[in-house]
């Protein structure tokens, strides 16, 4: 055999080897990651699944956050609704216990009955229980403040009625209608303060 032909003999074995060495490689790298697809297959499944629990974790702790905004919500709404429904009542009886004190005052001013006389009428009827009145006027300042200042307005006018309605004083004819006056005046502002409690409940 000729050198040349030797050389092209040996260069050919060792390219040959090469490729072997490396188609050998190749295969043995195919394997290895072919090992792997599982184990990466279940990473990639698992981490999934962790990021689903997380996802609905983060839905369900919104979803419930919103509930408890929503039922907190509607518990004060119908706190202040139950509030201002014994706010009425309680208005009522208080404006129902001066118009009855009016009513057994204008015979004493007539002559038909004596002041005492109609105190003891009006304090034997009342519909006002004791600290019913407080009771009014917590409620206000507590739930209501937005009212205070109309009801200020009626304590003034409740004041201007009472003024007449006093057993120590002189009940003369002429000062009748000036009590009718002061009494209609109260009612009047009586009227526009159960309007302005009803629109309270309508925007609750």
């Amino acid at each position: 055999m000729e050198f040349g032909a030797l050389c092209q003999f040996i260069v050919g074995h060792l390219i040959a080897g090469v490729i072997a060495q490396e188609k050998k490689l190749e295969q043995e790298v195919q394997s290895t990651l072919l090992d792997f697809i599982p184990l990466i297959a279940a990473a990639v499944g698992a981490t999934g699944a962790l990021l689903g629990v997380i996802v609905t974790s983060i839905v369900n702790h919104h979803r419930l956050k919103l509930e408890y905004k929503n039922n907190l919500k509607l518990k004060n709404i119908e706190f202040k609704r139950v509030k201002l429904e014994e706010l009425h009542l309680l208005f009522q009886k208080w404006e129902i216990d001066l118009q009855g004190l009016c009513l057994v005052f204008i015979p004493v001013y007539k002559g038909a009955n004596t002041a005492e006389n109609a105190m003891k009428l009006s304090t034997d009827n009342r519909l006002q229980e004791k600290g019913d009145y407080q009771k009014m006027q917590t409620i206000l300042q507590l739930y209501f403040p937005e009212l205070m200042g109309d009801f200020a307005q009626m304590i003034e006018l409740r004041d201007g009625v009472l003024e007449y309605c006093r057993d120590n004083r002189s009940f003369k004819r002429p000062k009748l209608d000036e009590l009718i006056k002061a009494k209609e005046a109260f009612d009047e502002k009586a009227k526009k303060f159960k309007v302005l409690m009803a629109q309270q409940a309508s925007e609750l």
